[in-house]
């Protein structure tokens, strides 16, 4: 056999470290493949998915629950009205934010333009069967907010005295529609019970327009307001005065003056917000137009003419509009005296 020729052995001295480095490529890239690669890929799927997710956010169902106004640009300032959304419709479209004045809206998904997210809501309302005209009301003890008014609703919030709601109506199956401060929608159950409160908790008004007398709880008042008015006269009577003039001008500071108590406390529907004793009569304020104080007096069974005034008294008993300082403290004046 002839001797292997210097040239031969330099090529296999040559072919063992290039198969060497291949075959560490070809395990490299056997470990890239069944390790590393299905990973890269699963991560770049996540971000292609959350990116997408910010562009194209999923579009969402909701009705409205007042009639809302379609808006060419998610603004109240600077977009146009293109339309009306009546209450109960509903809309599909995708959530985008909104200033601090405007808060969210809803991009509707058929391209009419954007709704107002305060106005919208995942529940469909039920239908109104009395507008209360978005009346205030402030909670007057612990109350129950339901989401719906089914028998299956999450309660939605449970409020505490004083929490103040906006009454929109109420329902056939004896609901109150609320509106919260936070812009939520939710559900009072009892309606009778709710709208007998309106004013705050009921009270009852016993009145003798004979005798310009009043009974129960706002007799109490009057007398606590009489106890007062005699304890400051009594003690100007034992004060020592340095004369006779300084004597008159203090008893003529107080004489004449009206004393003058808020209340907030309901009566048949009507809103009771204050009393007064004045020189020579009594008043009582309400919240409420002369017409309707007049037609609930009526139905407790008094006899009231066209003019406001209780019949057959020989005192001065009627109800009319408030005037001067007593219309501070409400829209109608139920008055008696002399």
């Amino acid at each position: 056999m002839a001797p292997k020729s210097p040239k031969s052995a330099a090529n296999r001295q040559w072919r063992i470290p290039f198969a060497a480095v291949v075959a560490v490529l070809a395990m490299a890239a056997l470990y890239f493949w069944l390790f590393i690669a299905d990973d890269l890929k699963r991560g770049s799927d996540m971000l292609a998915t959350e990116t997408g997710e910010a562009v194209n956010p999923e579009a969402q169902i909701f009705f409205a629950m007042t009639d809302a106004n379609l808006r060419s640009k998610p603004t109240i300032s600077g977009s146009d009205i293109l339309g009306k959304l009546p209450r109960g419709s509903q809309v599909t479209g995708t959530i985008q934010p909104g200033s601090g004045v405007d808060g969210g809206w809803l991009e509707l998904s058929d391209g009419n333009g954007f709704v107002a997210l305060i106005n919208l809501s995942q529940s469909k309302p039920p239908v109104l069967v009395k507008s209360l005209n978005d009346q205030l009301w402030v909670a007057d003890g612990l109350i129950d907010v339901w989401a719906t008014t089914l028998a299956d609703s999450n309660l939605l919030d449970r409020l505490r005295e004083g929490a103040q709601l906006t009454l929109v109506g109420t329902t056939a199956d004896n609901f109150v529609e609320v509106k919260l401060a936070d812009g939520r929608y939710g559900y009072l159950a009892d309606a009778p019970s709710i709208l007998a409160r309106i004013g705050g908790k009921p009270i009852a008004i016993g009145f003798n327009p004979q005798t310009c007398a009043f009974s129960g709880e706002i007799g109490a008042e009057f007398a606590k307001i009489g106890a007062q008015l005699r304890a400051q006269w009594q003690a100007l009577e034992a004060k020592e005065f340095a004369n006779e003039a300084a004597r008159q001008k203090a008893y003529a500071a107080v004489e004449g003056k009206s004393k003058y108590l808020r209340l907030r406390r309901s009566f048949e529907g009507l809103s009771l917000t204050g009393l007064a004793q004045h020189y020579e009569s009594q008043s009582l304020y309400f919240d409420d137009s002369p017409a309707k104080v007049m037609d609930v007096f009526r139905a407790q069974g008094f006899d009231i003419g066209r003019d406001g005034l209780f019949t057959g008294t020989e005192l001065y008993a009627g109800i009319a509009a408030t005037r001067g300082e007593g219309a501070t403290y409400g829209k109608t004046e139920l008055g008696c005296g002399v």
